[in-house]
């Protein structure tokens, strides 16, 4: 795995290219041709309005042999940097790499660690900070970069130097990291200043030697979450934060500021799909949140998760408080908790009580009550796609109503960018025009991509035997399956009965035990532990969870007979059974299951239309 650009030249080309004209027309043109989508308007105005403004910075400086790099996309991750410079840092043979971010802004002001752009718009993340994100990424996946030959600036080139002044991230008071790393330049003196800075940090030796060697060093592979959990919990920050991953964080810290200031409260939702990083925030804000000796608890709907970042974070006895359910604040004095982050908010429940209390006629107050009414900054992390048994009820709609009717406001921060898949919104997106969840123009015909690999195969065995594969290369790979099959209690001796039976091929259930029995990993360490290979995951111990590669069966409750039939008979879970909407239910369980993978991912049906129905869409297919 490698970089990718979507544009590379020098400096002088660049701005010969320029002078011809057309020049963003073209980089319309390639973009088109390499994403397979149109970019944003935003985008286009940016690149005939903006590069220019730094290349011809570079050509006065004497730099028209650094490279540019244009839309570099950044490792683990479909974020992209407007422009990469490449060359050699001056007096030394060392890559020198400098990361541009450009804002048309004409107007900015500071607000709290972020920036408002009018005076009644809504607080945005700091452009230094969103360039601190490019810079980890680089630092902590590229292994050819050295940290002291990296730097970002943010090119506000429309913005008097006055008003840029005052966001700098020294006179800000931004983290020292980025202040060290970080740099904002404007209209009028600041130019001088910025040709001074590119003067400093780069020299045109050797540059498209050096722009080679970065596009094509190796990239480290992405850690999950579980793997640094405890690092980020009780030590410091870990994974970089991108675009809006940061500005949901920062938005958060600034909220809780504003609450210890007396502010009236307010709900902060933040909406991504699968892979865009809602638990990596989660954890990041509660590790930041505790080292700054503020109370706040992480909260899930799910015993699974919950019980492994226990286990992870290295969590016992009255430390696990930090990690709880939500159905533990039935009690809880309002605003007694300050931040409340409910991770895997489509979970909510309807209420927290099975049932009245003898003693109590009045019906339990709603779940999502609870939780707003104990936080006094309550944070919820949703993807309403993942809604998949009977009984939860968590959706925008639901907490916005009821942030309404107890009083607060609310802020919705969406997560756009993907970081499972390895980085390929492409594949999550064909998931989901496939099932039927997002819309299509056409079939969706899968497109092979350089950084997922996706099959079809035959038979459950060729599944297993490529995963298997994967799994001597020291990768984590499951295979995941609808609940189309009994669940059996364990065998007399403690195995596991092979319940799952497709022709000859016959598995094991992952256990429902809570404790290792005969070495197999109990249900919540089945998506972590090594020893989960082997046996069959469901949707309750594959949700939340993330690995290298994931096999999904998909069972006869969801059959293609000229478009998508649910069939609850087929069905065995219960709780699934009886949703009322039992077709979304079951197209959502496949979405999660489908979407594990970092990697890539392997699909089987049992159903021979639906399995032909994947390998026509132009899947390849595992012989054998």
């Amino acid at each position: 795995m490698a970089l990718q650009c979507l544009y590379q030249s020098s400096a002088g080309e660049l701005a010969a290219a320029i002078a011809r004209g057309g020049f963003s027309d073209d980089l319309e043109k390639r973009f088109r041709e390499v994403f397979w989508e149109r970019p944003d308007k935003r985008e286009v105005r940016s690149w005939a309005n903006s590069i220019p403004t730094v290349v011809h910075l570079l050509v006065e400086a004497g730099l028209g042999d650094v490279q540019v790099l244009l839309e570099l996309k950044a490792p683990i991750t479909d974020v992209r940097m407007d422009m990469v410079l490449v060359g050699t840092f001056p007096q030394t043979d060392l890559m020198s790499v400098v990361v541009v971010e450009n804002k048309q802004w004409r107007w900015v002001r500071p607000d709290a660690g972020m920036v408002r752009l009018s005076d009644d718009g809504a607080p945005q993340l700091h452009p230094a900070n969103q360039v601190w994100g490019y810079l980890q990424v680089l630092r902590g996946y590229v292994s050819t970069l050295r940290d002291e030959k990296l730097c970002g600036i943010v090119n506000l080139h429309n913005a008097p130097a006055l008003m840029v002044h005052a966001v700098r991230p020294k006179v800000q008071g931004l983290e020292d990291v980025v202040q060290r790393w970080v740099e904002l330049y404007g209209a009028g003196e600041h130019r001088q200043e910025l040709k001074d800075l590119l003067r400093r940090r780069l020299s045109g030796e050797q540059a498209a030697q050096q722009a080679e060697i970065l596009l094509q060093a190796p990239v480290r592979p992405a850690e999950g979450l579980m793997a640094r959990v405890s690092q980020c919990v009780r030590e410091r920050t870990v994974f970089p934060l991108l675009e809006e991953q940061r500005e949901a964080y920062d938005y958060v810290r600034r909220s809780v500021a504003l609450s210890r200031q007396g502010a009236p409260k307010e709900v902060v939702v933040i909406v991504g799909g699968p892979g865009t990083g809602k638990s990596v925030i989660a954890v990041e804000l509660l590790g930041t949140l505790t080292r700054q000796r503020v109370h706040a608890i992480h909260a899930t709907g799910s015993r699974s998760f919950t019980r492994t970042l226990w286990r992870y974070a290295g969590l016992s006895g009255n430390q696990r408080g930090a990690f709880t359910y939500f159905n533990t604040f039935s009690d809880a004095t309002p605003g007694d908790i300050e931040v409340i982050i409910a991770d895997e908010a489509h979970r909510i429940r309807k209420t927290s009580r099975d049932r009245m209390d003898e003693d109590d006629l009045r019906d339990p107050p709603p779940q999502i009550d609870e939780l707003i009414r104990a936080a006094r900054v309550p944070v919820f992390l949703l993807d309403e796609h993942q809604v998949v048994r009977r009984g939860e009820v968590g959706s925008l709609e639901l907490i916005r109503n009821r942030a309404e009717q107890l009083g607060c406001t609310m802020r919705v921060i969406n997560l756009r960018h993907q970081f499972r898949c390895s980085g390929s919104p492409e594949y999550v997106d064909w998931v989901e025009r496939l099932l039927m969840l997002a819309p299509s123009q056409g079939r969706p015909i899968w497109q092979p991509l350089e950084n997922f690999t996706l099959y079809v195969a035959h038979t459950p065995l060729a599944m297993e035997n490529y995963l298997r594969a994967r799994v001597a290369e020291n990768y984590k790979a499951r295979i995941a399956a609808g609940f189309c099959w009994p669940w059996s209690k364990p065998n007399p001796d403690g195995t596991l009965p092979d319940d799952v039976v497709i022709g000859d091929w016959r598995r094991p259930w992952n256990s429902r035990a809570d404790e290792y029995i005969k070495g197999i990993p109990p249900s919540w360490l089945w998506a972590t532990d090594p020893a989960g290979f082997g046996q069959i995951g469901c949707i309750y111990s594959a949700q939340g969870f993330e690995y290298d590669y994931a096999g999904v069966i998909i069972g006869r409750d969801l059959v293609w007979r000229n478009g998508w039939r649910a069939e609850r008979r087929y069905n065995r879970d219960p709780d699934q059974i009886n949703a009322d909407d039992f077709y979304t239910v079951i197209r959502n369980t496949y979405r999660v299951l489908a979407t594990r993978g970092m990697r890539g991912a392997v699909l089987h049906s049992v159903d021979p239309a639906t399995n032909q129905l994947l390998i026509d869409l132009g899947v390849p297919v595992l012989e054998r």
